[in-house]
């Protein structure tokens, strides 16, 4: 442990080095978090090589991640900062190697894929010098390193979506989301680079263009079908679907009063206060995975590509909606929101839909629910319930701080102990090994909350994601 602190310690002060020598302004108040490089590869990885029904998509995503995983190791361990090095081309040219021989996917999509390995480092330093005081290094990774797995993949997955139309739920609703995220990406990479549509009458154009004139038709061809009245088939198919919608609607408004109350009141909303929202997100999601998988899968992407649209209009200060999300953000932003970028919101739920996200076939165990089940909700065991109880019980009794931070013991202990109540429920079933290797888990996670500097909505699900996935393959 002492030698894997020292080269942390060793890259984390490289890092910082190098960024202070480019006059990039990282978020204040927080180490480079280089740990954090290797968190979502290692998740991808792990995931391709213990989980059943992995599918060949998957599989190339496993082996990006070897060569993201690789240049992210060589970038933090190596003197050099500098690309043109020799042992930089090492990772992307074994992972063309490696898409190309072992996945037989072609050579351009190969070559893309080793383009997208080499090009990691400087996309995330191009981040962080584009977003001062809003990221670290280590959160600025696993943005860019998101990046690029949903564009290497979606491309791969709507080409062959092409050629073989999808049939089932999670396969019509990932080429849903796929598309859907990439015409939000097109909008906000429009906005960015061209100046012109800042201004709200060619704004309101490039959407619609984008929206009418790439989505919607995409989605025509692929699907052989209208996506509209495919989510409109899907969310009336059964009443309890139907339900579950109303109960999730009443749960967003009761998310849009608390924070119109907040604005009302002109006051910055407390630690407690934010914490809402995480109770929020666990009563949202645990039906949702219980019931209705594939349902929640679609809705969570659909969210996702949402918060990102109405943090471009925050930004760009369009009419309308552009005050009242400023007034928003200035309310319930804390000492981690020092940048220009309010990335709260999509950071908790990310936190709460990466492991849905990145579990191989995640709707498709019904054999095995109760195990299956406990890898799915790591965002919400982590910073769901166990956060949430760390940050209430600390600031209620909390006495005895960790060194060096302003967490407490107490808080620590309340967040052990809640983690544990969904697991005792008894759906999930459990064994001796279940639990000890669960208690393990959440001891790691409920620690690290308490230690870290760096963004917990991010990197307690991924950590307890991986700790946890073990567990569904020795009983699935």
């Amino acid at each position: 442990m002492d030698i894997i602190k020292r080269i942390l310690d060793i890259s984390n002060y490289r890092v910082q080095t190098y960024l202070k020598e480019q006059h990039i302004i990282p978020r204040p108040g927080a180490g480079a978090g280089v740990w954090m490089s290797f968190l979502l590869p290692i998740s991808v990885i792990i995931s391709a090589n213990t989980s059943q029904n992995v599918t060949e998509v998957y599989k190339i995503a496993a082996t990006l991640s070897y060569g993201l995983l690789a240049t992210s190791a060589i970038f933090l361990l190596s003197d050099s900062k500098n690309r043109q090095d020799k042992i930089f081309l090492i990772p992307p040219v074994f992972t063309y190697a490696n898409l190309f021989f072992s996945n037989k996917i072609g050579i351009w999509f190969s070559m893309a894929g080793g383009f997208a390995s080499y090009s990691l480092s400087e996309a995330v330093i191009l981040l962080l010098d584009a977003s001062p005081k809003s990221l670290t290094y280590g959160e600025a990774s696993i943005l860019i390193q998101s990046l690029i797995l949903f564009l290497y993949t979606a491309s791969i997955n709507l080409v062959d979506s092409w050629y073989h139309t999808p049939v089932d739920c999670m396969g019509i609703s990932t080429v849903i989301l796929q598309v859907g995220l990439i015409g939000v990406l097109l909008i906000c990479a429009g906005a960015y680079f061209f100046p012109d549509f800042r201004i709200p009458l060619p704004f309101c154009g490039l959407t619609l263009t984008t929206l009418f004139g790439f989505v919607i038709p995409l989605l025509h061809i692929l699907l052989q079908k209208s996506p509209v009245l495919w989510i409109i088939q899907l969310l009336f198919d059964n009443q309890p679907r139907v339900l579950l919608v109303i109960y999730w609607v009443i749960c967003s408004g009761l998310g849009v009063m608390t924070v119109a109350l907040q604005i009302g009141g002109k006051q910055q909303a407390s630690t407690v206060v934010r914490k809402n929202f995480h109770i929020l997100a666990v009563v949202v999601f645990i039906p949702g995975l219980i019931r209705e998988c594939c349902f929640l899968y679609l809705a969570t992407g659909v969210v996702l590509a949402l918060f990102t649209a109405l943090e471009l209009l925050r930004v760009l200060n369009m009419p309308l909606l552009g005050d009242m999300l400023q007034a928003g953000f200035k309310v319930f932003a804390d000492e981690k929101d020092a940048g220009s970028l309010a990335l709260t919101p999509i950071y908790l739920l990310a936190g709460c839909s990466l492991p849905l996200w990145l579990y191989p076939a995640s709707c498709m165990h019904e054999s095995c629910i109760g195990q299956y089940l406990l890898p799915l909700m790591s965002g919400i065991l982590t910073i769901g319930i166990g956060d949430t109880a760390a940050s209430a019980f600390g600031t209620w009794i909390g006495r005895t701080k960790w060194r060096g931070t302003k967490k407490t013991i107490e808080g620590t202990i309340a967040s052990i102990f809640f983690k544990f109540l969904p697991p005792s429920i008894g759906y999930i079933t459990s064994s001796t090994i279940m639990f000890v290797w669960s208690t393990f888990a959440v001891v790691v996670t409920s620690v690290l909350e308490a230690k870290t500097d760096q963004v917990d909505n991010l990197a307690l699900p991924l950590v307890m994601y991986i700790l946890l996935l073990p567990l569904s393959s020795y009983f699935c």
